[in-house]
């Protein structure tokens, strides 16, 4: 197991959400840089996950059980979701236990996904679509954020806009949005995740990521 998180180091790296749309992104872009990804579900994913991907069974919101499924790994990415606009706490819950757990096993990186409308500061999204469509997952991003924030965990949080399952063309990543750029795909958002595990350059900061159609290579601002 490498002692420090340097470019060339090869992590256990556990995805929470693996089965998910974009857990199965992640797992595939850590995979392919030949990273150890131990998929932590609650249930068997369907369809399966390529081997070699280790899988194990786990309830995110058991801070016992989550304990036991991220020992030995040296960073976490969770991407679960909510999937709904409805009131819920998913997204909240989980990530409570899934830093309490990060932190008593000793993780040493931790990547939280939230969303860019955390920062949108337009009148109509202000005003209008936040109050009437988004208030309550609106709200849930936020409490993730905090929960975070408050950990003594190494994190970054990932703020992207609208996700799709198109395909990857390349992403920006900055610490202020670019209003320019309303969606992110998935494998964009998983390439953004996999350079930033070897790169460190978002430490303890939000960062936001989109596709850009027009990026010849992933680029930081």
């Amino acid at each position: 197991m490498c002692r420090s998180l340097t470019a060339r180091c090869k992590m256990q790296i556990a995805v929470l959400g693996a089965g998910g749309q974009l857990g199965r992104e992640v797992v595939n872009a850590l995979a392919v840089r030949r990273h150890a990804v131990r998929a932590v579900v609650r249930r068997p994913p369907v369809p399966a996950l390529n081997d070699p991907i280790e899988i194990q069974i786990a309830d995110a919101r058991n801070s016992l059980a989550l304990r036991q499924a991220l020992s030995g790994c040296d960073a976490v990415v969770n991407a679960i979701g909510a999937g709904t606009l409805r009131r819920n706490d998913v997204e909240s819950t989980t990530t409570l236990s899934a830093v309490a757990a990060a932190e008593a096993v000793g993780i040493r990186r931790y990547i939280a996904i939230s969303a860019g409308m955390v920062a949108l500061d337009w009148f109509l999204f202000k005003y209008v679509l936040r109050p009437l469509i988004f208030r309550n997952i609106y709200a849930e991003h936020c409490r993730v954020e905090q929960i975070v924030r408050s950990s003594s965990l190494p994190w970054t949080i990932v703020r992207p806009p609208k996700l799709t399952n198109a395909p990857a063309t390349g992403y920006v990543a900055g610490l202020e949005r670019d209003p320019k750029l309303f969606l992110a795909a998935r494998a964009d958002i998983a390439s953004f995740i996999a350079d930033e595990l070897r790169d460190n350059k978002y430490m303890r900061q939000a960062v936001f990521v989109a596709s850009c159609k027009d990026c010849k290579e992933n680029r930081s601002k």
